[in-house]
């Protein structure tokens, strides 16, 4: 279990990078003007706040110097759309990202990077905004997942499918549109970023519209949608099933 400690250094995490702590410890007691304020930014960035003994802190940072409190610190690699893309163009493997558009849901998000990560995708694209945070719920449900997978964190979905299309990655839409093309009639044998709609309203309009396909999985009972992580990995394992049959034939 990594872990900071010390006041300012958690301050400064939580403003730089919040989605590397997964949950904050605080001393019983202990208040001031710096704790407050962590107590309030933690909140703020929906991570989660345990209350400990001095000594259950001294336990957990290995030290006594922790000033009363600490924080979790997970393996998330952050990596900025550009990095992504120069590292991934020389490969000869075919792309795939996962683009989460506004889940919200962290138990969903968890599922989702867990899925991506078994299906061997190459990174899980995530908007900054409108968006779960990538909390300790997050990190349960991903079982792990999350510290073996890198992490993008994007601001304008629309704006990020644009540069993506111009380094040749198609960009396909998972929808419950049953005019759109069948899931499995999609070629899938290319650099491909599939984005997995919000649990109630699916892919936002402007966001569909600047996807290169639409692709739905037929349902045949009387719900009409699936879970947005059941949904990601029935494509995610159906583009592994098409490029494994294509690198056997």
């Amino acid at each position: 279990m990594n872990t900071i400690y010390g006041r300012n250094t958690i301050l400064e995490t939580l403003n730089s990078h919040p989605e590397s702590i997964s949950k904050v410890y605080v001393q019983i007691s202990k208040h001031d003007t710096k704790i407050t304020e962590i107590l309030i930014k933690a909140k703020q960035k929906s991570i989660a706040v345990g209350k400990a003994s001095s000594q259950k802190l001294t336990a957990i940072c290995n030290t006594d110097k922790h000033q009363g409190v600490c924080a979790i610190i997970s393996h998330i690699q952050v990596v900025p759309l550009r990095t992504l893309l120069e590292n991934l163009q020389n490969t000869p493997k075919k792309i795939l990202f996962a683009i989460l558009d506004c889940i919200q849901d962290p138990h969903n998000m968890g599922a989702i990077i867990r899925t991506a990560e078994c299906a061997g995708a190459d990174a899980v694209l995530i908007p900054k905004d409108n968006s779960a945070p990538l909390n300790a719920t997050v990190h349960k449900t991903s079982a792990g997942a999350i510290s073996h997978i890198p992490v993008c964190k994007i601001g304008n979905v629309a704006q990020t499918i644009e540069e993506l299309k111009k380094h040749n990655i198609w960009v396909v839409g998972s929808d419950s549109d049953e005019h759109s093309q069948i899931y499995t009639s999609f070629d899938f044998n290319q650099h491909v970023a599939v984005v997995i709609g919000s649990e109630g309203n699916g892919i936002r309009p402007l966001v569909k519209r600047g996807c290169d396909a639409i692709v739905h999985i037929p349902l045949f009972g009387k719900i009409s949608s699936l879970n947005a992580s059941v949904a990601a990995g029935i494509l995610f394992f159906e583009i592994l099933r098409q490029r494994t049959n294509h690198l056997t034939s």
